[in-house]
């Protein structure tokens, strides 16, 4: 518009002085040079999920770094067969983090995942089940005035036959939400086939380009700048998603086969980047591997996110905020890493 606006200015410009130069004999003064049109700036977002029932939540919420962030993923609302939700473990500390987030213009959505295995599936695949988890979904999130919603679903088994089912879900969710209402995914990265209609229904599609080859007795890196690269190139090329729809997934934790640390790594051998430090040293913050522990460092961390910027993908999302550096390490945080490439202005 204010292109055009320009260009009618100078034909009319040119028209009087024409007409001037005819009845009186005057030069015509030189015609204004129009501005250059600068390119609009793209503005990467940073998701991170942030676990309301996480054992760290009290001791951590209040040294979330929220200057480095445009969005919060509240995990998880717990999708029950019937298509209720379970809220349980997460009612009493949504409205902090709301009107936290709030407060430093950061948007804030519910995450949903299964309540037990294999109940995300079945609401989804039963219509009645569908139609009601769609109501429940939209309720939640005007009842406690969030910005959207995110769907994590992880059932992955007999994925050909169910998919179609998950796929219809997405549309009726889309349809019946509010136009203002975000709607976003997190998904497995180019192992599972989604198709080309899944992009159409969401603002934005968090890769997990994480947890490859992990669950093995092999140590192995689980998160390579290669496969991440490769799973952002995959959703645009191969899905059709437009860039600035595609979130690149980065992982705050990492695999670990040392035996030394067999008694503070989890059930599949996980381990979260603060205990990383605490255990190996801060010079594991410049590394992406200890002997036999697996993780992303802040130079692979910065290199991810210095590819999204400058190949316009939409942006990083975080899993998760809680298995950052704490204490002492403040300086080391990854999400610092991350705000050193992805510049922020809010």
């Amino acid at each position: 518009m204010t292109r055009l606006l320009q260009t009618l200015s100078i034909v009319i410009y040119i028209l009087i002085m024409s007409c001037t130069s005819t009845t009186s004999g005057s030069n015509i003064l030189p015609i204004p040079e129009i501005p250059e049109t600068q390119p609009e700036k793209i503005q990467q977002v940073v998701i991170g999920y942030l676990p309301l029932d996480d054992w760290e939540f009290k001791a951590q919420f209040s040294s979330i770094e929220w200057k480095y962030l445009t969005h919060i993923n509240m995990s998880f609302a717990r999708v029950k067969a019937d298509g209720t939700l379970n809220i349980e473990s997460i009612r009493d500390r949504i409205q902090e983090v709301r009107e936290t987030a709030r407060k430093h213009n950061v948007k804030v959505l519910i995450s949903l995942a299964k309540n037990g295995k294999g109940e995300f599936t079945a609401a989804i695949n039963d219509p009645k089940a569908r139609k009601e988890l769609v109501k429940q979904i939209i309720a939640f999130t005007k009842e406690y005035e969030l910005d959207g919603f995110d769907i994590d679903y992880e059932e992955y088994d007999k994925w050909d036959v169910y998919f179609p089912s998950l796929l219809v879900f997405a549309k009726s969710l889309y349809d019946a939400k509010d136009k203002e209402m975000l709607m976003t995914c997190a998904v497995n990265s180019r192992w599972l086939k989604f198709g080309t209609e899944w992009q159409q229904y969401f603002d934005y599609i968090n890769l997990m380009s994480y947890d490859r080859r992990a669950f093995t007795e092999t140590p192995i890196q689980h998160a390579s700048y290669d496969d991440f690269v490769k799973d952002l190139e995959y959703w645009n090329t191969v899905c059709m998603a437009p860039k600035d729809k595609i979130v690149g997934g980065l992982p705050f934790y990492g695999y670990s086969w040392d035996e030394s640390l067999k008694d503070i790594v989890d059930d599949v051998r996980g381990i979260r980047y603060h205990t990383i430090l605490e255990h190996l040293g801060t010079k594991a913050a410049e590394l992406d591997v200890i002997d036999k522990t697996y993780y992303n460092g802040r130079p692979t961390i910065r290199k991810k996110c210095k590819f999204v910027k400058e190949n316009g993908y939409a942006g990083v999302m975080i899993w998760q905020l809680f298995q950052d550096a704490h204490n002492n390490n403040q300086d080391l945080k990854l999400i610092k890493a991350v705000s050193e490439t992805i510049i922020l202005s809010h």
